[in-house]
């Protein structure tokens, strides 16, 4: 069974900081990320396209045909609006970590998680074992991810008891 997703930037630049991109990889065959993510990615790393080329599952995708975009532009920042729009085209689940990208997107019937959705995901499936997953949460807030209190003890939670 194939699985591919959409990603929007947060997720993305937590992984690239963390070097874990092959998570990714480990988790779905393909990850679709929006040229205008790619952008995004670039302004703060400017070598993350090398880090994209090694891990095959990544691929890079036109999401200026959308028919949805232009609506969610108004909503939204571009690289949130791509990644919806890219999603709701498709069909397919979404990588968005911002409150109100996630909300739009739940309102349009897009099944959504977050790096946090991600690492529960990979504790779950053996990418990660428990302690390798509570290091990169810890290290991804330390980084500036931001998740709130009782989020952050739910996802613990899991990650002990999964």
């Amino acid at each position: 069974m194939s699985s591919i997703i959409v990603s929007d930037t947060t997720s993305l630049i937590v992984l690239e900081k963390l070097q874990r991109f092959d998570l990714l990889c480990q988790l779905f065959d393909r990850v679709l990320i929006p040229e205008i993510v790619l952008g995004e990615l670039k302004m703060g790393s400017p070598h993350v396209e090398l880090l994209l080329r090694d891990q095959e599952c990544l691929e890079v995708v036109d999401s200026t045909k959308s028919s949805r975009l232009e609506s969610l532009l108004f909503l939204l920042d571009k690289g949130e609006a791509h990644a919806i729009a890219l999603a709701a085209e498709r069909s397919l689940p979404l990588i968005i970590d911002e409150r109100k990208g996630r909300r739009v997107a739940l309102q349009l019937g897009i099944s959504v998680t977050g790096f946090a959705g991600l690492i529960i995901l990979a504790k779950r499936r053996d990418v990660l074992d428990e302690k390798s997953a509570l290091a990169l949460l810890e290290q991804a807030m330390s980084d500036g991810l931001r998740l709130s209190d009782k989020l952050l003890a739910q996802v613990k939670l899991v990650l002990v008891s999964a």
